[in-house]
């Protein structure tokens, strides 16, 4: 009994699951394509290696397709969804071949078999041909009075953008049907251009800013903007089937998965935290947060390298725990660094939240929440923006890129208002340094004038030689502080603050070495050439550079030993300055050559080209014959008492240079002093 009622069951089942075929009489007149779902059956291998054709066709547990599960709103456990479908197609014409395409939807792969024999290949990984308009089209010709059994393997990996379909088309309605969704799919295109052309811009504008400031958030902020460029242009061109870009960074493997395009997606959150991290100091306030955080950046790192090799090898988990899982690690990271910028003092936090909150709502619920609005069949222009998960994604990037930007934009705004609070203060500072520096000279003057009295006290001779000598230098130190002080008066007014302080630092130094010499009757020649040099350098500022000049010591001569008067050189190089190149637009040059011709006699000899004492006298300038009696008279006068006080015969000679025509080529003094 029990044997019977077996084999009852067992032929009511197979009564029950016999195959009815879809019947067509030639190419059908269709205005629409037609689903043949209740002609199809469905069988999902979920088997760590794939089954072939030969163990599908033995296979007894195809399912009415009815039954098959929404891959869109469903997880599968295992990274290789394979779906096979087995329907029957009968043409009745007894001499019409019936023309039809097959539309299995949007997926990686699709292999059609007729009978055993594959007959077309389609997916969005392979390249259209033939007669079929789209990749999701797989095209099949029935011969007249023919009935063939049909047997469609489509792939997908880690999740499915859209169910698994059977509809049968003519060439006429899937060209209608391809032009119909076109239509409904400008609106995502135009919208989705927006995207990518706002990311380019910030991309292109942060590079260029980076690359005139080195600023390494702006670094880090190109990398970021750049990364998302990447993924949001790669996803546009594998929706609309477009292979601009990604044909050059696609890897050709052998076997079932024909191309694959690098993924960039784990590149985004690692610069996205490294561009947070560095705006917000973390590192510095958090560094148990920032520890963490490149814990999961080496992981973010692994993660794209794992994904670039089995991009090359196709070698994947069998699993699809990891998959379904992959961006865990960098929405943990969005956690942590929206709850470190919140507890960060920055003030530009709010625009950072923003963004970072931004990001989460666009772009991680719609990952993990895989949602799918039926209600919008009516709106044909809104369902493919609305219902694309990868769409919310770019959205998400993009608007935080935007966030960013704009917190980038009030970071600069902040950093030039230090700025300039900084320069106010530097100026304030340097007026009061000033100030102070030129208090210091007029007492250190007032000290100087008491002392020249002092030593005019004395009866002696010699004692009075000295005393008009340390007077005449004493005289020379208010020249000098003079022309110093008009110097740093013109930068302060043209609020030139930087050389304002390197002429004040300089005239300080200058001061500092004439009030030292100005106390002794001889001082090493090398003491006297830097004072000279401090003082055409200071000159040669207030002239704007048209002064320039060379000093040049013999090499016998040991300028360390070599001990002459002070302050004996600077006022003919003075007055080469004032008579001889301030008459000249393009300045001159002053050279000054020390020379022993003999033991016991130094040779100074300081050269110019400039106008010539003729020119100059001719000129009558009253500026120059106030320097003139007041430099070169006292110059005079510390010469006799020199030579009166150390008995010797210091000799100064003035020659005028000229060419062979006559023409003034400058002046050329002559100071013999003996050592």
């Amino acid at each position: 009994m029990r044997i019977y009622l077996t084999l009852w069951i067992i032929l009511i089942g197979s009564l029950l699951s016999a195959q009815k075929p879809f019947v067509v009489h030639g190419t059908p007149n269709w205005e629409n394509g037609v689903f043949i779902n209740e002609s199809v059956l469905f069988y999902e291998d979920k088997a760590r290696e794939p089954l072939t054709l030969a163990q599908v066709q033995q296979l007894q547990t195809f399912r009415p397709f009815s039954e098959k599960r929404n891959e869109r709103v469903t997880k599968s456990p295992v990274t290789a969804i394979r779906t096979w479908l087995k329907f029957v197609i009968q043409n009745t014409h007894p001499t019409d071949t019936a023309q039809l395409i097959f539309f299995m939807g949007s997926h990686s792969h699709g292999f059609l078999y007729q009978e055993n024999q594959l007959i077309y290949t389609g997916g969005l990984r392979h390249v259209v041909k033939g007669y079929v308009p789209h990749v999701g089209y797989l095209d099949l010709n029935m011969p007249p009075l023919s009935t063939h059994t049909y047997w469609l393997q489509v792939c997908d990996y880690e999740t499915s953008i859209m169910p698994v379909m059977a509809q049968l088309n003519t060439r006429f309605t899937g060209i209608k049907m391809l032009a119909t969704s076109s239509i409904s799919y400008t609106l995502l295109l135009f919208v989705m251009s927006i995207l990518v052309g706002c990311l380019l811009f910030m991309t292109l504008y942060s590079l260029y800013h980076y690359w005139l400031t080195r600023d390494p958030v702006f670094g880090y902020y190109t990398m970021y903007v750049f990364s998302a460029l990447l993924v949001t242009w790669l996803g546009v061109e594998g929706r609309f089937s477009m292979f601009y870009l990604s044909k050059w960074l696609k890897f050709n493997i052998a076997g079932e998965r024909n191309y694959e395009v690098i993924s960039f997606s784990f590149v985004v959150p690692i610069f996205y935290i490294l561009f947070v991290s560095k705006i917000t100091e973390i590192p510095k306030i958090h560094p148990r947060i920032w520890l963490i955080l490149k814990v999961f950046i080496g992981i973010l790192i692994g993660q794209f390298l794992l994904s670039t090799y089995q991009s090359y090898t196709g070698i994947y988990f069998y699993s699809n725990a990891y998959y379904l899982n992959k961006n865990t690690v960098a929405l943990v990271s969005t956690f942590l660094l929206f709850y470190s910028v919140w507890r960060s003092k920055s003030p530009i936090k709010a625009y950072l939240l923003t963004g970072i909150s931004v990001f989460t709502i666009f772009v991680f619920i719609p990952l993990y929440s895989n949602f799918f609005f039926k209600g919008l069949d009516d709106s044909p222009n809104l369902q493919p923006i609305v219902n694309l998960v990868m769409f919310w994604v770019f959205l998400g990037l993009t608007l935080e890129a935007i966030c960013f930007a704009f917190a980038l934009a009030y970071r600069n705004y902040l950093i030039e208002i230090e700025k300039n609070q900084m320069q106010v203060q530097y100026a304030l500072t340097l007026e009061k340094e000033l100030a102070k520096r030129t208090e210091e000279v007029i007492e250190q003057g007032k000290v100087l004038e008491e002392q020249r009295f002092k030593q005019l006290e004395t009866v002696f001779e010699q004692r009075l030689a000295e005393t008009e000598m340390a007077a005449l230098r004493a005289q020379m130190n208010p020249h000098f502080i003079f022309n110093c002080l008009n110097s740093i008066k013109l930068y302060t007014l043209e609020n030139d603050s930087a050389m304002a302080s390197d002429y004040l630092s300089k005239f300080s130094k200058l001061i500092r070495m004439v009030l030292e010499n100005s106390r002794c009757e001889k001082i090493t020649l090398e003491n006297e050439l830097e004072t000279l040099r401090l003082y055409v350098y200071m000159e040669a500022m207030r002239f704007k550079n048209k002064v320039k000049y060379t000093i040049e010591v013999e090499e016998a001569i040991d300028p360390q030993f070599v001990e002459i008067p002070p302050l004996l050189l600077q006022p003919y190089v003075e007055n080469a300055i004032w008579h001889g190149l301030m008459h000249r637009d393009e300045g001159g040059t002053i050279q000054v050559k020390v020379t022993q011709p003999d033991d016991d006699l130094l040779q100074v000899e300081i050269t110019d080209d400039g106008i010539g004492r003729k020119a100059s006298a001719d000129l009558k300038s009253k500026s120059a014959t106030k320097r003139k009696s007041l430099g070169m008279k006292m110059t005079t006068d510390r010469i006799e008492l020199i030579n009166q006080r150390f008995q010797n015969n210091t000799h100064v000679q003035v020659i005028d240079l000229v060419d062979t025509e006559g023409g003034a080529l400058g002046t050329k003094v002559i100071i013999e002093i003996p050592i």
